[in-house]
């Protein structure tokens, strides 16, 4: 598909799944977001404190202590329960398949898998990253397709979705980069709107991205 056929098709999916798309994200956004502050209630610190509470609220990342890990700690886990159920809900309505808004919880047997993956893809990254800017971007691009590779072929393992994911992205990291690019005046958009238009753009970008993955997944 050629990335106009994709944004499309993306749309024509979407056709009776917005209500559901926007749910997803909804639920997503509420789970985080409640996660991130209940392990903050018991930082006697934070919320007595004025200034503290305000650089808190300003997401300014200051040192808070063991609250401060487990909030990182706890928030990364419920992310990383949820995302791949996230994203096999808008890879399924990329491929016209029936889904419900229950598909965010069910990936749940893939939490270690994923946990594992992003352990390993962050490190890749970081050490690529220390060579210059653009090496550390390539290679996000390069492991951009891992979580479909993980939900597709969980059998791969951690090392095997990395490397599956490098495999199908050969020759196609600056399609994916020229992608994003096709959607930066939604994003103005969504900014302009005090992102109120995401609820529409995220769907929409996501399941483009699914298409992407679908188009290119059996090239190599």
């Amino acid at each position: 598909m050629s990335r106009v056929e994709m944004k499309q098709n993306a749309k024509k999916s979407l056709r009776g799944n917005w209500g559901k798309a926007i749910l997803i994200f909804i639920i997503f956004g509420i789970l985080i977001t409640a996660t991130t502050c209940i392990s903050f209630i018991g930082n006697e610190n934070i919320f007595s404190d004025p200034k503290a509470l305000s650089s808190f609220l300003d997401g300014n990342n200051i040192n808070y202590g063991l609250p401060q890990i487990i909030s990182e700690v706890l928030t990364f886990l419920v992310t990383a329960f949820l995302t791949l159920g996230s994203v096999s809900f808008f890879l399924k309505v990329s491929r016209n398949e029936k889904v419900s808004c229950m598909e965010l919880f069910s990936k749940a047997n893939l939490w270690l898998l994923y946990i594992g993956v992003t352990i390993m893809t962050t490190i890749f990254i970081g050490l690529w990253s220390l060579l210059l800017i653009i090496p550390g971007i390539v290679a996000a691009y390069k492991y951009s397709m891992v979580n479909y590779v993980m939900i597709d072929n969980p059998e791969l393992g951690v090392m095997g979705s990395i490397r599956r994911s490098k495999e199908i992205m050969r020759g196609h990291k600056l399609d994916y980069f020229i992608l994003h690019l096709s959607f930066i005046g939604w994003i103005i958009l969504s900014v302009l709107t005090f992102g109120i238009l995401l609820l529409y753009v995220s769907p929409y970008v996501s399941v483009t991205e699914a298409n992407f993955y679908n188009s290119i997944k059996d090239n190599h």
